[in-house]
């Protein structure tokens, strides 16, 4: 492994601030990128670089003055990672891209996405129809590539000026550093010191929550200063040139420019300041008036080119950190040959260098000082005089967006006229910066009202699309209040309320949604097709709020004008609430036959997103339901990725589903892995409250858990719970139970012995009656039995049929009824439910005094409880025989050890022996039908549990495992 003296003599990657730069102009760090001192600080850094190789994720964060070395630090930390294996994915923020979404992401966004998102985004835009457009979420897009990227190797993040950074790529980070001990993924980030916009400060205080190791740069010590200045120079400082540049405070960059200025204007001779040099002398060589900051020594440095250079470098320095000498020979209305002579001055210089196929100023302080010799005034005029130099270069609108933002108050007629020209490819591309140029359009005096209301509709959906739809209703509702412009093109008052209804949707403000389609529906003009579009969005509206009845009459009229008039989003609108409808109510032949319908719909219309319509998890939901378990996993994935590309509306709720699926089939862990990812996921309809309760669920069922029954969070008083409103008063009555209090614990579900609520509500079922009949509740087991029964006869599943078998076995006291539920679940696939059964049988069979019949079921009911180390259940199971003088009749490990081979779960075990195979994370997840986030929890499992630090290591354990 090399060290740190051999990394650092290596020059710098080119593409990074020093590349390039001459010997005479040396990146700051020292002479072609050679770091002087900070041992100790890329040590620290080292430490992490090789965590991660083993697959430890981490933070650290870099942080210091400018020109303080932050870029150099960086560079070695990339080369360090380089010489380990590792690939680190480099990026700068800039001060003109704070408006640029995902602009500090371009170098990860390149490296992890399988495909442009732009291309996908404008498969999916129409405004042909009321669909709201493509809104990728691509931070969550992102998350999840990266997540699949690090699953094939670990690498490391660097971006430097963070500072900078805009708000999508500043919530890009603060997601990915959610995840950070989960993933073999360094993130780096380098910072200039406070004040710091809020973004940035929150996003500081949250990685440093997290453990973040905190790197501060402060100055060179006086003996790396002379090395500095040594190597800077070729030969040893002189003492009048070590005693000026003691005044620079250690600042390696004030240090290189400093000598880098007497050089220029020729004040050194032999290795120290001339006996002449006049300029820098007040009483002679012994009194040298130095410059008194950075900032006056960089524009001394200045003063030594010709006027007409500075002249240009100041108004290049405005336009941004890239140089690019056609496009500032356009903007200034300057020969070519006059712009090319200043960049060759300026790279003899060092003031700008290479950084691959671009030229760039070698450090962003050196631009801003520059920059700040134009007024503020000039400065703006001449971003707005770029602006249409790259629109009439058809440059992409991101740039040309970029520029106009710079200015305030209303748009010029040239800007207007492009912004009306490229307002979707704008919107769809880059949101956050179209909802600003738009907002600035919306103030130009006396625009027609037809283009107005155009660029309305444009902006609430920039908001939209961007994340922010509270301020996409806010603009909406202000344009409906005027009414001026709105009422005079009715179409646009219609595509109005359409986009409001989903920016209410998306808060999960549901009522408010319906009342807007609704008030949509009693407007005059609103075609045949928009209303079946808006009644197919009330039918999903009200199946949300289990408002069923109202979600037929809905899906009625929507699905007949989506037949009538071939209109994709009415059909599948409609289709989508109908079958949830029927899901929930148990019917799920025709609630499969809409979901496969919708998928069908999907593929065929090119897998373009159309409104609220989520195409996969209704099929998913109904194969869980069915048994066929790993068709369901397959689905239910596909219902995830959708998501994490789309809106993110429903992304909480999938993965619920793929957790209570894991649930089911005892997969518990991966149960605790998905709840985790839907606590991260956007909330919109409550599933973290869920996810808790499935979680606490578990923790009961395992011993484990530490709160009381009114700690559980109380779902969102908007809705009924959208199928999850038993979870819990379930798991507070399973708590009631542990403490003994059967009486209290039965009250809690008294209400739902009463038929089925939702067609999952069964589940409870088992318990429910547990618990009626040890509160002397009779009568209620009785009604849980035939609610069992009325929900199987709908549709007859294995699980359905074993539930209605074991309840009304147990409810009267029928053992061959409760054996058959035993052998039904077992061909469900549903071992958890298997376990209860059996315990139930042991118990049953014991009563009737069939000891030795009894003694095997309990054995199967303890075996398959351990397999999820259930130790609640374990320990009722075995008090419940005792009392009946059986014991287990055979004895073997009670709980999994915490570490060695015997701790992994069977999961856990595939995992490893592909893991030893060579398989990648995505190949394991293929081969499973697994998510690659939850490959790659089971590899941090395995890994923890084994006490491994490395793939190899695995392959190597299992290998060795083996010949013993």
């Amino acid at each position: 492994m090399q060290g740190l003296s051999e990394i650092e003599s290596t020059a710098a990657p080119a593409g990074r601030s020093g590349a390039g730069a001459s010997p005479e102009h040396p990146a700051h760090g020292g002479p072609a990128g050679r770091l002087i001192g900070r041992r100790d600080e890329l040590g620290r850094i080292t430490d992490h670089i090789d965590r991660v190789a083993a697959g430890a994720g981490g933070i650290v964060l870099v942080e210091g003055e400018p020109g303080i070395g932050k870029t150099a630090v960086l560079s070695a930390a990339a080369r360090l990672a380089a010489a380990r294996g590792l690939r680190a994915l480099r990026s700068a923020a800039k001060e003109l891209e704070q408006h640029v979404p995902f602009a500090a992401m371009g170098p990860l966004r390149a490296a992890v996405e399988p495909a442009p998102l732009q291309g996908q985004a404008s498969r999916g835009a129409s405004t042909n129809t009321m669909a709201i457009g493509p809104a990728p979420t691509i931070i969550e897009t992102l998350l999840s590539a990266t997540e699949d990227y690090c699953a094939t190797e670990p690498f490391v993040l660097i971006l430097d000026d963070a500072h900078w950074a805009d708000p999508s790529s500043l919530r890009t980070l603060q997601r990915l550093g959610e995840f950070i001990h989960k993933l073999p993924l360094l993130i780096v980030l380098a910072v200039g010191p406070p004040p710091r916009a809020r973004g940035l400060s929150s996003l500081l205080a949250e990685f440093e929550a997290a453990g973040a190791e905190l790197v501060r740069l402060g100055p060179m010590s006086p003996s790396e200063v002379a090395v500095l200045v040594d190597l800077s120079l070729g030969s040893s400082a002189g003492p009048l040139l070590s005693a000026a540049v003691s005044s620079a405070g250690g600042n390696p960059l004030y240090v290189t420019e400093l000598v880098a200025g007497m050089l220029q204007a020729g004040m050194l001779e032999s290795g120290d300041i001339s006996s002449d040099a006049s300029s820098f002398a007040e009483n002679g060589s012994a009194d040298i008036r130095l410059p008194e900051s950075l900032t006056e020594v960089i524009l001394r440095r200045m003063d030594q080119l010709p006027a007409r250079s500075r002249q240009i470098l100041s108004m290049a320095a405005a336009l941004g950190q890239g140089v690019e000498a056609i496009e500032l020979s356009e903007v200034l209305e300057a020969p070519l040959i006059d712009v090319w002579s200043v960049i060759s001055v300026a790279i003899a210089s060092g003031i700008l260098v290479r950084s691959g196929a671009e030229l760039t100023f070698r450090h962003d302080l050196i631009r801003q000082v520059l920059a700040d010799q134009l007024p503020p005034a000039s400065r703006v005029t001449l971003q707005l005089r770029a602006a249409r130099v790259l629109m009439s270069m058809a440059a992409p609108v991101e740039r040309v967006a970029m520029y106009l933002l710079t200015g305030a108050g209303p748009l010029d007629l040239a800007g207007l006229e492009w912004l009306t020209n490229v307002v979707e490819p704008l919107t769809v591309r880059a949101p956050e910066l179209a909802a600003g140029v738009l907002a600035r359009a919306l103030e130009t005096r006396r625009l027609d009202p037809e283009r107005f209301d155009e660029l309305r509709l444009w902006q609430v959906r920039a908001l939209l699309w961007s994340g922010n739809p509270t301020e996409a209703e806010a603009v909406a509702r202000h344009a409906m209040s005027q009414g001026a412009n709105v009422t005079g093109r009715q179409e646009v008052g219609t595509m109005l309320r359409w986009l409001l209804a989903h920016a209410c949707f998306a808060q999960g403000n549901l009522s408010d949604a319906v009342e807007v389609a609704e008030s949509a529906l009693g407007r005059p003009g609103v075609s045949a097709v928009q209303q079946g579009q808006f009644h197919g969005f009330r039918a999903v509206s009200h199946t949300l709020l289990e408002r069923f009845d109202l979600a037929e009459e809905a899906s009625a009229q929507a699905i007949s004008t989506g037949i009538a008039h071939a209109d994709p989003v009415a059909r599948g609108l409609s289709s989508l609430a109908l079958g949830l409808v029927r899901f929930h109510q148990g019917f799920l032949d025709e609630a499969r036959q809409l979901g496969d319908q919708l998928m069908r719909d999907f593929e065929s219309n090119g897998r373009r997103r159309l409104s609220n319509i989520e195409p996969y998890s209704l099929s998913g939901r109904c194969l869980t339901e069915l048994d066929q378990h790993a068709a369901a996993e397959k689905t239910l994935t596909l219902a995830v990725r959708y998501s994490e590309h789309n809106a993110g509306v429903y992304l909480g709720s999938n993965r619920l589903e793929l957790a209570r699926l894991h649930f089911l089939r005892g997969r518990w862990d991966e149960t605790l892995i998905e709840l985790r990812a839907c606590r991260d996921a956007p909330d919109v309809f409550g599933g973290a409250a869920a996810a808790d309760c499935l979680t606490a669920l578990v923790a009961v069922h395992r011993g484990t858990f530490a709160g009381t029954p009114e700690s559980l969070p109380t779902p969102d008083a908007r809705w009924d719970g959208l199928g999850y409103r038993h979870l819990r008063p379930w798991v507070q009555s399973l708590i009631y139970e542990t403490q003994g209090d059967s009486s209290r614990a039965m009250s809690l579900c008294e209400e739902f012995a009463n038929g089925p609520v939702s067609a999952t509500v069964y589940q409870m079922y088992p318990d429910l009656i547990r618990l009626a009949l040890a509160a002397g509740r009779a009568e209620l087991a009785g009604k849980v039995a035939s609610a069992a029964e009325a929900l199987a006869a709908r549709h007859s599943t294995h699980s359905r049929r074993a539930t209605a078998a074991l309840c009304r076995g147990l409810a009267e006291g029928e053992s061959a009824l409760v054996a058959q539920a035993v052998e039904s679940f077992r061909q469900a696939g549903r071992p958890w439910y298997q376990a209860q059964a059996s315990e139930i049988l042991a118990a049953l069979l014991a009563a009737d005094g069939h000891a030795e019949q009894a003694r095997p079921a309990l054995d199967n009911a303890i075996d398959l409880y351990a397999g999820f180390g259930a130790e609640w259940d374990i320990t009722r199971a075995e008090a419940r025989l005792r009392e009946y003088g059986i014991r287990r009749g055979r004895r073997g490990r009670r709980n999994r050890p915490k570490t060695g081979w015997q701790a992994l779960t069977p999961t856990e075990r595939k995992v490893a022996a592909l893991v030893a195979e060579g398989l990648s994370n995505p190949d394991i997840a293929t081969r499973m039908f697994l998510s690659p986030r939850t490959v790659q929890s089971h590899l941090s499992n395995i890994l923890t549990k084994l006490r491994l630090r490395s793939r190899i290591q695995v392959a190597v354990a299992l290998a060795q495992q083996g010949a013993r």
